[in-house]
């Protein structure tokens, strides 16, 4: 006793030193092994946005990880489940190695893509009604390297070129589809079959400097242990020259066309050159050969005291960069190169969303507490920059991120607020919006108790014959709110309740079917106050209140057949669930008066030698015990004990006979052909002793008889 009391301090302080061990409560110490390395808790435990991790660092996508938890006294804790998740497999099961650990293993999916990284494990405590669940959260980080390797040092203004880097790890680098203008030389990075591509656009003559950032999906740790999503820039020094043909910048160097600005003049300003008259209408083409289709038209209006040229352009044709240059065409006759990307207005079509398990559907509708991925649909949507209004766990896919789909994983708040969340772009309202629903399905019926006298039995435990001994009272649907949201959200349980009753002849006596009627979660639930249910049931309830036919005025043997099921008329067909308990009123055994008539007994006189003659038909009046057979409804065994009288030889009315006689006997009678309860008429076997009264002598007897049931 004093140990588990030490114990259950030393708990209690581990768990108030949330600075220290916030997550670990019931361990002292937790190790992963993974390839050649150890990574311990106390030694290598990481404090990010708030949160306690173990960082450990990796090399494969997929390892095989060994874990041992080491439990602060093995006496406080009763068992621990790993329980499943998406983000690993179980190689090895969890067990307990002599007394001093828990270990298990497991092979981790593709890491670099896995977020949120975490083990649950269920603890089950002697201290605690309920098994705690921890979330073990991991923070792993990795050395990823970019080079480059090319010998070209010269780029020529205007003109994109595209180079190969080298990688140790491409699934960590973040695509940057947008262009860059950080450094001296515009860049933006992409993938391509298994490649990483570096894009360069240089807009300026002279050595420029090339200053490129790659963003990681997975950081890595400074000397400090702080991570870094962000790897060192790469720079590489170039030579940029002026274009074959001159290159003229066109500001701003993006448009957006649609029906209201389509062949209209748009106030635009171009590099001058010497070679443009002014008051000339010029062609831009997508090819510089002549016949091309015109994209563009520019019209030269005066030289702005900035050196600039002021124009007005107009659009008739949609254009990007990456697709190649335009040309500032004298007619057919190709004179400058200019380039800018001429698009689509940006627009939602949909949205579509993706759970775990299942692939994409068009809706906006979720759930609080579940991690869901939101896709955008529609076009130009590579130039928006999308905000989710109350999600803070909110991730871009970027290798799934295309101009007609923007994708993205968000954990939605368990304890969100509003009913909608709104979907901005740039800060500013795209006029779309995620609808936060209220969780709707059924749960197990685990928590619904059935209270029987003083027997209380659950649903699981239930859904089989139970057997009360000779009365019983009443039957009461208890109900425990605090199970409905434990563990998973579920909301409001929408039920109802059948009652038959069934004499001892299986004859049906009443039947019920109870209003449908609706058990909410507890108070406590995270979601309570968002559950709009009324006339919630909160107590004990009574069949008694439903029957005609009471519970307390039924027979033995009677059946009472009681099931619960979820209302499909909320939930739909087939789903939901449903038990059915049956409740027999029963005895062990009975008491009854016998009458039968026992013919061709042999009676064996005592102190007298040999048997005497057969005799005939006799009457036997009996009181007499019958049992039944154990779990058995109304199935008498096949034997009786009872004492009474018996009337020997009582119909043999011949001027002979001498054997009749008056006797106080004691039988055991066997029924050796099983008949139905029905049946008025069986046939025992019967063996006993007794005295004859007149005769004044004591017998044995054996023989058969005739029974009938009144």
């Amino acid at each position: 006793m004093q140990r588990h009391l030490l114990l259950f301090a030393l708990l209690w302080m581990t768990t108030s030193l949330s600075a220290q061990m916030p997550d670990l409560r019931f361990f002292k110490e937790v190790e992963m092994r993974i390839d050649t390395s150890v990574f311990r808790w106390t030694e290598h435990q990481l404090q990010w946005q708030d949160e306690s991790y173990l960082s450990f660092h990796y090399r494969e996508e997929t390892p095989v990880v060994e874990f041992r938890f080491f439990p602060i006294g093995r006496s406080v804790i009763e068992n621990v489940t790993l329980l499943p998740s998406g983000d690993f497999e179980l190689v090895d099961s969890i067990r307990l190695v002599n007394d001093d650990h828990y270990r298990f293993k497991v092979r981790f999916k593709s890491i670099t893509n896995l977020d949120f990284l975490q083990l649950p494990l269920e603890v089950t405590s002697i201290y605690a009604r309920q098994p705690y669940l921890l979330e073990f959260r991991l923070f792993p980080w990795t050395r990823t390297q970019v080079s480059f390797q090319s010998p070209v040092e010269e780029l020529f203004i205007g003109e994109e070129r595209v180079f190969e880097l080298q990688t140790n790890n491409l699934d960590n680098i973040r695509e940057q589809l947008n262009w860059s203008k950080k450094g001296e030389i515009p860049y933006r990075i992409t993938k391509k079959d298994g490649r990483l591509l570096l894009h360069l656009l240089p807009d300026a003559v002279g050595m420029r400097l090339l200053s490129a950032t790659f963003e990681t999906r997975k950081p890595y740790l400074d000397s400090l242990r702080m991570p870094h999503y962000a790897l060192p820039p790469l720079e590489r020094d170039f030579t940029v020259k002026p274009a074959k043909l001159g290159f003229l910048k066109v500001r701003p160097g993006q448009f957006v066309l649609n029906d209201d600005i389509r062949g209209k003049g748009i106030e635009v300003e171009l590099d001058y050159d010497a070679g443009l008259e002014l008051e000339k209408t010029y062609r831009m083409e997508a090819q510089e050969r002549p016949g091309g289709a015109l994209v563009a038209e520019l019209f030269t209006r005066s030289i702005l005291g900035n050196g600039k040229l002021l124009c007005w352009l107009r659009l008739y044709d949609y254009h990007r960069r990456n697709k190649g240059y335009l040309y500032i065409k004298d007619g057919d006759f190709a004179r400058f190169i200019t380039n800018m990307d001429i698009m689509p207005e940006m627009k939602i079509d949909q949205i579509s969303l993706q759970r775990e398990g299942q692939s994409w559907k068009p809706g906006n509708q979720v759930y609080p507490g579940e991690r869901v991925g939101i896709r955008i649909e529609g076009q130009e949507l590579n130039r928006g920059s999308f905000r989710f209004e109350g999600l803070k766990q909110v991730e871009q896919d970027t290798i799934a991120s295309t101009a007609e789909a923007q994708v993205f994983w968000a954990r939605i708040p368990l304890d969100i607020i509003q009913q909608q969340v709104q979907i901005f772009n740039h800060d500013q309202p795209t006029g779309r919006a995620l609808q936060i629903r209220e969780y709707d399905r059924p749960r197990a019926l685990d928590f619904i108790t059935l209270q029987y006298g003083d027997e209380e039995v659950g649903l699981n435990a239930a859904d089989r014959l139970l057997f009360v001994e000779e009365n019983m009272d009443d039957i009461l649907l208890s109900f425990h709110p605090g199970r409905i949201d434990s563990g998973m959200l579920h909301g409001p349980q929408h039920l109802k309740v059948e009652v038959e009753i069934r004499d001892q002849r299986n004859q049906l006596v009443d039947q019920r079917e109870l209003p449908g009627f609706v058990v909410c979660p507890s108070p406590k639930s995270p979601r309570a106050s968002f559950y709009k249910e009324q006339q919630c049931q909160t107590f004990d309830m009574s069949l008694n209140k439903f029957l005609r036919k009471k519970i307390y005025t039924l027979d033995l043997w009677s059946t009472v057949r009681v099931t619960i099921r979820h209302d499909e008329d909320h939930y739909g067909r087939g789903k939901g669930y449903s038990h059915t308990s049956e409740f027999v009123l029963y005895r062990s055994s009975s008491f009854d008066i016998d009458v039968s008539f026992p013919a061709g007994l042999v009676i064996k006189r005592l102190n007298e030698p040999g048997f005497g003659n057969l005799g005939g038909i006799s009457m036997a009046m009996i009181a007499q015990f019958s049992f039944y057979k154990d779990k058995k409804i109304n199935t008498p065994k096949p034997y009786k004990f009872g004492a009474g009288f018996l009337a020997f030889n009582a119909f043999n009315f011949s001027e002979n006979n001498t054997n009749r006689d008056v006797g106080l006997v004691a039988l055991a009678s066997l029924y050796p052909i099983k008949t139905k309860y029905s049946s008025r008429l069986s046939f025992p076997l019967f063996a006993g002793g007794g005295y004859f009264l007149s005769e004044q002598k004591w017998f044995l007897l054996f023989g058969p008889g005739i029974r009938v049931r009144l």
